[in-house]
């Protein structure tokens, strides 16, 4: 009963949580208007197997958009406890600012505070600026492609390693809209150690939204995460699923 309801954790509940990667470009919203937008979802489950148990997961994501700037912040919550143990334990906080500088270029700072006991980490946390690029712009299609520098540090989960180390994190990102009622996105990180590009992260995320209602939407939404030194401790270097999603705009 365990297994099943994690997996359906996985499929339904749960957005974000358990990438070691946080894709922040698919949770910007494609607009070309000023002020807020925004969603926040909730999910949670009680029962009794053998055990009583509870499940809870929470969204939130808010964005304020000017002529010049963005101001995007995302959070994430995800909590699996049963009588004797806590099972999955994850969440992070994002924060980012993109400034225009020309129509073709932004220049982006962001920090990000993360913790997922599933992957390894009990503590993550990011700093780090770059240009972003406006490579595309069309009706039906836009393409990104951005060049960042982080600075990261990292605790595992029994505390036995903490880093301190610099990263690229460069992403390519475009969106398709054959309509107006289906849109496509897709985002991929290709995330290196600078004085040792063995060690690497690689992340790509592809969805699919079908708008319903003008604040409703259904989508299919497919992550693959590989690490290829992860945190000590960690169960897998490569983690994927597919997700069936509802979202409530505002």
């Amino acid at each position: 009963m365990r297994r099943i309801l994690i997996l359906l954790l996985f499929i339904f509940c749960i957005p974000f949580g358990f990438a070691q990667i946080v894709n922040i470009e698919g949770q910007r919203y494609k607009t070309d208007t000023t002020g807020w937008k925004g969603e926040f979802n909730v999910g949670f489950v009680f029962g009794k197997q053998k055990d009583k148990y509870f499940a809870f997961s929470s969204n939130a994501h808010v964005q304020y958009k000017s002529k010049k700037s963005l101001y995007l912040l995302l959070g994430s919550l995800i909590i699996f406890k049963t009588s004797h143990e806590e099972v999955i334990n994850g969440g992070f906080f994002h924060f980012r600012y993109n400034y225009k500088i020309k129509k073709w270029l932004r220049w982006e700072a962001f920090t990000q505070v993360q913790y997922n006991k599933l992957v390894g980490i009990r503590m993550r946390y990011l700093i780090g600026t770059g240009p972003r690029f406006k490579l595309a712009e069309n009706k039906v299609f836009k393409g990104y492609l951005g060049t960042l520098y982080m600075l990261e540090y990292e605790i595992n989960n029994d505390k036995t390693q903490k880093l301190v180390e610099g990263r690229f994190s460069g992403y390519f990102s475009f969106s398709l809209e054959p309509t107006k009622n289906i849109e496509i996105v897709s985002t991929t990180y290709f995330q290196p150690k600078f004085e040792l590009t063995k060690d690497f992260r690689v992340s790509t995320e592809n969805r699919i939204d079908f708008m319903f209602h003008k604040f409703l939407s259904f989508g299919l939404n497919y992550k693959l995460t590989y690490d290829s030194k992860p945190p000590e401790g960690a169960s897998t270097k490569l983690f994927y699923n597919l997700e069936n999603t509802f979202k409530v705009r505002f």
